[in-house]
């Protein structure tokens, strides 16, 4: 592994050494761990265009500007990243200003947060962007033609034009008793999050969908209900072929009001049967081959779906960095994985495929990391943070030193506040779902604060 990391670092300073860096997206949070990373591969400064604070530490030091920038958040998380993108592909006036004054000579790397869609900022390019046929790739109403082209298990389903009639037929016809999900196309952008995913059970449930889905969608995905536990699996597309990392729980938690199903963050602790984990494997290699072959895809993907009692099925592609991979920042941080993303899909960084993989398995195994977020509809204004002792029977506030199970963090966020629960890796069980006990917390959260967030249970 030494020899990789040595390989990956002095190919990274090759890129980055001496260069002045553009970070632009996101919450100005988001920027404190690239910043930490491209320091230590030689980076002399830095401008942060971020969308608000977040929650948790800034970058900071002589060598960071953060230009904070105040667009209308809308409470829709994805209208939100929206509004974001279309800031970034036409920037106002104060952004282009404060980039040529950061970077008169034009000489700087401009990074944009790896889930937007975005080329450019003003008349520079984005390191390491994403192609659009690659963000294509992550519509929900087309991947299963994928799916099936290349062997990979999925749910029962079919796609159907958005309207009433077309829905509550094949619903109909897919509901195994535990009704059926619905998930909209990508018409209108960026779709990820669960944002336009419907679990539907009963009248008010179609109801609340085709509100949310018929405005926004021509296509809508039906299929059946699968219980379990959502998990993904990352790829790794490089010269050579296609690394296969470890299994990512999907923190998924049931709600007492629509959206019934709602996704609330990632975690390793959870590990699936054996033989779903080489179902995982193989379809990722499958995938990631096809990416590459297919629209000359290079870089981190995520492949997700869920660990059922039949098996594992995989649900959609994301062929981009994903919020899951941020282990890597705990289990192997000198791999320094997002910058290895953005300078493979540049085409400057490329590793053997054997050693990548073998060196991300290791340390995911070893070490494991995660819990659960979600927004409040109370705004939270500063970042804080309080320790809790307890389990999936319940938190309480630690005290008088107590060492502690979990820890609470409050502050702002896209839509309101940003509640976050990270669980001690010393102190939380392998091999199950955190699901439980993000609940748990989340409860104690709500309890104490009175954050909206309503009763949230694992499935």
């Amino acid at each position: 592994m030494d020899d990789l990391i040595a390989d990956v670092h002095a190919q990274l300073r090759d890129a980055f050494d001496g260069r002045s860096v553009v970070i632009a997206g996101g919450m100005a949070v988001f920027a404190k761990r690239p910043i930490d990373q491209l320091r230590g591969l030689g980076a002399a400064r830095f401008l942060v265009v971020g969308f608000g604070t977040g929650t948790g530490e800034l970058p900071d030091g002589p060598d960071v500007e953060i230009l904070t920038l105040e667009i209308e958040h809308p409470d829709d998380f994805i209208e939100s990243i929206r509004a974001e993108e279309r800031e970034i592909v036409r920037p106002s006036r104060s952004v282009l200003d404060a980039v040529a004054r950061f970077d008169p000579d034009r000489t700087a790397v401009v990074l944009a947060q790896p889930f937007l869609d975005v080329r450019d900022l003003g008349d520079r390019r984005v390191f390491g962007a994403r192609r659009s046929e690659w963000v294509a790739i992550e519509d929900k109403t087309t991947i299963d033609d994928v799916f099936d082209e290349l062997g990979v298990p999925r749910p029962a389903g079919t796609v159907v034009t958005a309207d009433a009639a077309s829905l509550a037929r094949a619903a109909a016809q897919l509901d195994r008793g535990a009704g059926t999900v619905w998930s909209g196309d990508a018409r209108d952008g960026f779709n990820g999050g669960g944002a336009r995913v419907r679990w539907v059970r009963a009248e008010a449930d179609r109801a609340e969908a085709l509100e949310l889905l018929l405005p926004r969608c021509d296509r809508v995905r039906v299929a059946s209900f699968v219980q379990g536990v959502a998990c993904s699996m990352h790829g790794f597309v490089v010269d050579d072929g296609v690394a296969a990392f470890r299994p990512v729980e999907l923190v998924s938690l049931r709600a007492s009001s629509p959206p019934w199903l709602r996704y609330c963050g990632c975690a390793t602790y959870f590990d699936p049967p054996a033989e779903h984990v080489a179902t995982m494997r193989a379809s990722v290699q499958r995938v990631g081959e096809h990416l590459r072959a297919n629209v000359g895809f290079r870089g981190a993907f995520t492949l997700d779906g869920i660990s059922s009692a039949d098996g594992w099925v995989a649900t959609e592609c994301n062929p981009r960095y994903g919020a899951a991979l941020n282990y890597l920042d705990t289990a192997l941080p000198e791999l320094s994985m997002v910058l290895l993303h953005h300078a493979a899909v540049e085409g400057v960084v490329d590793v053997p495929h054997v050693a990548l993989e073998r060196a991300v398995v290791d340390a995911g195994a070893r070490t494991r990391w995660g819990g659960a977020w979600t927004s409040s509809t109370r705004p939270i204004a500063e970042t804080s943070t309080i320790a809790l002792v307890g389990g999936a029977e319940g938190f309480r506030r630690a005290v008088d030193g107590e060492a502690g199970d979990a820890t609470l963090s409050l502050g702002p966020g896209r839509t309101g506040g940003h509640v976050r629960i990270d669980l001690d890796p010393e102190r939380t069980p392998r091999g199950r779902s955190i699901a439980p006990l993000a609940a748990a917390g989340f409860a104690f959260a709500d309890r104490e604060f009175d954050l909206g967030l309503g009763d949230l249970a694992a499935s």
